[in-house]
């Protein structure tokens, strides 16, 4: 029995770059679809905030794999390309919500509880708070799921993807700031965020 495909809504950034002799595309995302699904077995007792991130490393890693089969030398470039296109679709959805009135005031405070839920240890993050107000809001990433669950696939150099990512969503917010010093996946001994309130 065939899978419904997980990409026929995602990573169109990428099938738009590859070229369409015979159908290639077309295999590429079956073939994808199928590795994703071989790669979901492999974790299968997970809870339901962990898998979240088990399935988002299995897509981006099966969609990798199977485009570098075909091209190996631009595989890598147009998973970033669609990575980016998700960041700044992802930040601009932010962005329109922070305007919502009473929402910007909120964000900073809220952020702490979000981040304790979705970065927290039964999320398989390991993470340190510092400072959250309506100000500014510090908090450090010691321990991260999608670093290991990518060495575990063989696609350790996807990792820098999911850290860009966050530049994208947080680093072009109108009434927000974002800075970074460094991520685990550059080689750091954190991933480090800091979300301040513009003047």
């Amino acid at each position: 029995m065939s899978r419904k495909s997980i990409y026929k809504n995602s990573y169109r950034e990428t099938f738009a770059e590859i070229p369409l002799i015979n159908n290639l595309s077309e295999k590429i995302e079956r073939e994808a679809n199928i590795e994703y699904y071989k790669m979901l077995k492999l974790h299968p007792d997970l809870n339901k905030i962990a898998v979240v991130y088990w399935r988002q490393c299995c897509e981006r890693a099966a969609l990798y794999k199977s485009v570098k089969r075909y091209y190996p030398d631009q595989a890598l470039k147009w998973i970033d390309k669609a990575v980016v296109a998700y960041g700044k679709k992802s930040g601009a959805f932010l962005n329109g919500v922070l305007k919502i009135p009473g929402m910007a005031q909120i964000f900073l405070p809220g952020m702490k509880k979000m981040a304790g839920k979705a970065f927290g240890e039964e999320a398989g993050f390991q993470n340190h708070f510092g400072v959250f107000n309506r100000k500014e809001a510090h908090f450090d990433i010691l321990d991260c799921p999608y670093c290991k669950y990518l060495e575990e696939l063989g696609c350790p150099e996807l990792k820098r993807g999911f850290c860009k990512s966050d530049e994208y969503i947080y680093g072009n917010l109108d009434k927000f700031s974002f800075e970074r010093t460094q991520t685990l996946a550059g080689g750091g001994s954190k991933c480090d965020f800091c979300v301040r309130r513009r003047a």
